[in-house]
């Protein structure tokens, strides 16, 4: 497949470029920052942009078949970088007549019913005021998700992120009903290697994604 990776110089980005690069895709890296991005490839091009400039994405979407965001705010200020990077995304998608993407999320949006009280605590109280501003923005970005029937999104809502290797365990779950119990954490590496197993799995279509060892 010919795969766009936007955040590309990111901790997830990399891995996403890298294992999806091991796994045969040609590979588009957009990053800000391209010179942060180390790894040469005959299949990997690096590309400068900025994925709340839609001119950029314009320029770069067409001719692919999955777009992968790893977008991520990088301070704690108030954002748009989720939700208008991904409508930014989702337009230029459409304009190039791509459909498949992935979005990154976070776990502690909700919380499952088997979810330990103290763990309950410390995201209420602690967690989620802390990232307050990132977390409103993820949440508009799924409401704005669930809205477009353009594109067959899937967003997958991650715990806390480790640079911990790849090790192709870890639970999951698309059933908002029972979101995942006991959530912890996930590497980034499993994080790109549940993402690029997934690529074209239609049950996973327009669905929020609970993913955690």
């Amino acid at each position: 497949m010919n795969l766009l990776v936007v955040g590309a110089a990111g901790g997830t980005g990399a891995r996403l470029v890298g294992q999806a690069l091991v796994a045969g895709h040609h590979v588009t890296a957009l990053a800000r920052h391209p010179e942060r991005i180390t790894t040469r490839h005959e299949r990997l091009r690096v590309v400068a942009g900025d994925a709340l400039d839609r001119a950029d994405l314009d320029v770069v979407l067409p001719g692919h078949t999955v777009v992968l965001s790893a977008l991520g705010a990088t301070t704690r200020a108030r954002t748009t970088i989720y939700s208008q990077g991904t409508a930014n995304l989702r337009r230029s998608m459409t304009a190039a007549g791509v459909r498949r993407l992935f979005c990154l999320s976070s776990g502690a949006l909700d919380s499952g019913a088997g979810t330990p009280a103290a763990q309950r605590l410390v995201t209420r109280l602690i967690i989620r005021p802390l990232h307050r501003h990132a977390y409103a923005d993820m949440r508009r970005m799924e409401d704005d998700l669930a809205t477009d029937d353009r594109v067959d999104w899937t967003v997958v809502r991650a715990p806390m992120l480790t640079n911990g290797p790849r090790t192709g365990t870890y639970r999951f779950t698309h059933d908002e009903d029972r979101p995942l119990d006991r959530p912890t954490q996930i590497s980034r590496a499993d994080l790109a290697d549940f993402v690029l197993s997934h690529l074209d799995d239609r049950a996973l279509f327009r669905r929020r994604v609970s993913l955690s060892y």
